[in-house]
């Protein structure tokens, strides 16, 4: 047997109804629940049950000039729509539609960056499908990794956890294959939509939306719409990108040029000073003089490498010609070899306290480099003790440099990691790069760079990478 109910909408109109059914079935079977305005149908089942009773129905509107009709079969439900408001229903979701793409690419213009840009059509995704949630990944060239940059009720460090599960990369790896909308139900019950941020032919990342751990579902249209959507918002973004970095090389030129005819003038001057010295008077000085020159010309000299290492740094880290390429690293003795090569006589100040048998998946060149400015900039603003720490916990890996120095000021805080940020203390003070560089390459790493003042005072630099 199968049970089928058929809302109406007007007491008045039922009897027509009742009188088709009844022409199908057996007048007991068939009976009217005036509460909740149910014709109920009791049948066998056939295959062609469902059919004959939507037929009635059908005829039964066209009868009495209903719009719709509600169809229940056993747990199955349906909704029958008469022609003229089927195509009416239509015209609407695609003014609808074509609605929401107008005032997307009208925001979009008017977005001042990427950011902006992204920030808004999280906002307007949640508004027009009303979902909870709604956050971008956007994929990190030449890695796995995908970072969590911009959302709408969904904090970014929770959005970066939840694209890590494997069912929710599963699901990305799906949109990414089929250039599609995927919608899918976890395992807890909630349901996810990723749909892929398509460009040509790559994808730069994922919108993905939920309704914050409850099951939810979209219909054809708005599956569609959502996909435009994700492919505006990838042109858009390339757009934005592009013209971010033609600033940002604006900037980059004047930054090198302003680091030439400044930071590399004085250790060029000492170097060639000296020198000069050296060849003309080289016979005539004592050994006491020799011995001051010797000296100073060795720390302009390192002063000089660590500048052109900063511009080296700084020219693949804006040309993105930086490449991670992971592979073992034993973390201890990779630390240890970095300290005994930057801090040279003052090695004794820093205490490495990381456990010999941890071993982090990174790319050599990057740890190095965020490693040695990280000791640099303890043995430059801060105080011993320098201690070095490192650990392999949820999911992350952490290396710490902390230091018992004044900290930094409030007033620096803000600026800390741009370029050309020095601490008050100009005497001691590098360039202005080292922190900057060391945020970039953790970037290019797929992690972060974080800074804390520690208790009672001194400064906590953090890098924090995703384990893969």
């Amino acid at each position: 047997m199968v049970e089928i109910e058929v809302t109406v909408a007007d007491e008045r109109d039922v009897h027509g109804l009742m009188r088709r059914l009844r022409g199908l079935f057996d007048s007991s079977e068939v009976t009217y629940d005036s509460g909740r305005k149910h014709v109920r149908v009791r049948a066998e089942w056939k295959s062609r049950t469902v059919t004959a009773v939507v037929d009635a129905v059908k005829e039964w509107m066209d009868e009495t000039g209903a719009d719709s009709a509600s169809l229940v079969v056993g747990n199955r439900s349906f909704t029958i729509l008469r022609p003229a408001a089927s195509a009416a229903s239509t015209t609407d979701d695609q003014i609808r539609a074509l609605a929401t793409i107008a005032d997307f690419v009208r925001s979009a213009h008017t977005a001042k960056n990427s950011a902006a840009l992204l920030g808004h059509a999280c906002e307007r995704v949640s508004e027009v499908f009303g979902l909870a949630r709604v956050g971008i990944v956007q994929n990190t060239p030449g890695t796995v990794v995908a970072e969590a940059v911009a959302s709408h009720h969904w904090p970014l460090h929770e959005l970066a956890e939840f694209t890590v599960l494997p069912e929710v990369q599963a699901i990305m790896r799906d949109a990414e294959d089929s250039g599609a909308v995927v919608l899918k139900e976890r395992p807890a019950g909630a349901a996810v939509v990723v749909a892929p941020l398509v460009a040509a032919d790559r994808c730069d990342g994922f919108l993905l939306a939920d309704h914050g751990g409850s099951a939810f579902a979209l219909g054809a249209s708005e599956q569609a719409l959502l996909s435009t959507l994700g492919t505006i918002i990838s042109a858009f973004l390339e757009e934005a990108s592009a013209h971010e970095d033609l600033q940002l090389a604006g900037e980059f030129k004047t930054d090198f040029i302003s680091l030439a005819s400044h930071e590399l003038r004085t250790p060029t001057a000492a170097v060639c000073g000296i020198a000069t010295t050296l060849h003309r008077r080289g016979d005539a000085i004592t050994a006491d003089q020799r011995r001051r020159l010797s000296e100073v010309l060795y720390d302009e000299g390192m002063r000089l490498h660590r500048l052109v290492d900063q511009l080296l740094d700084l020219s693949r880290l804006e040309g993105a010609s930086v490449r991670i390429t992971p592979s073992a690293l034993v973390v201890r003795e990779r630390t240890e070899e970095i300290v005994r090569g930057v801090a040279a006589e003052r090695a004794d100040e820093i205490d490495v306290h990381i456990d010999p048998a941890l071993i982090m998946q990174g790319d050599a060149v990057a740890f190095d480099r965020i490693v040695s400015n990280l000791i640099i900039n303890a043995l430059r603003y801060g105080q011993p003790p320098i201690a070095v720490s490192a650990s392999a916990l949820d999911r992350h890996f952490r290396l710490a440099v902390e230091d018992a120095g004044p900290g930094v000021s409030r007033e620096l805080e803000p600026q800390l990691f741009e370029r050309f940020t020095r601490g008050t203390n100009v005497a001691r003070s590098g360039a202005g790069l080292g922190l900057s560089i060391a945020r970039s390459y953790a970037h290019a790493h797929g992690g972060e760079l974080l800074y804390t003042n520690t208790t009672p005072h001194g400064a906590r630099f953090e890098l924090v990478i995703p384990i893969s």
